[in-house]
């Protein structure tokens, strides 16, 4: 006779993480190294074969990942210009190219940062030491419990 085993999954809980908006005029490097700098994050560029696309347009991704001390944080560029290639040839005084900014988050699309804690940092000592960096205009906590804010990427590669 066989003995039957009866296996109790747990719920699997909803993804957990934090994310940090942040208003800056540094570019994205900047913005990284900045982060390492003075908070003492690891942030590095992410491949280019993992870089998050919206179409054909990338946005920048930096990443932090320490699995010895279970750290994994992103870093993403949360605007991109795109020239609007239109073939009518206009002869005017000006000729001004047209763009469209695409965000990566729509319901922050003010904001030309976010942060993405998923473990190993303290979101709240995170924010305030962003508050020495001068060139953060300004910084907050994303409300994630909206689900607009699910971006849907694949952090995993």
């Amino acid at each position: 006779m066989t003995k039957i085993k009866h296996y109790l999954l747990d719920e699997i809980p909803a993804e957990d993480y934090s994310l940090i908006a942040i208003h800056s005029s540094c570019e994205s490097y900047l913005m990284a190294y900045l982060l390492n700098l003075h908070c003492g994050c690891g942030f590095i560029r992410s491949n280019e074969s993992e870089a998050v696309k919206i179409g054909n347009h990338p946005f920048d991704r930096y990443e932090w990942i320490d699995k010895a001390n279970g750290i994994e944080v992103w870093l993403f560029s949360n605007r991109c210009l795109v020239l609007q290639n239109d073939n009518k040839m206009e002869s005017s005084l000006f000729e001004i190219p047209e763009t469209k900014e695409l965000s990566l988050v729509k319901d922050l699309k003010d904001t030309d940062y976010i942060v993405r804690i998923d473990s190993g940092v303290e979101t709240q000592i995170l924010l305030e030491k962003m508050g020495s960096i001068q060139q953060i205009n300004y910084r907050f906590l994303a409300d994630t419990s909206q689900s607009n804010l699910d971006f849907g990427l694949n952090l995993d590669g």
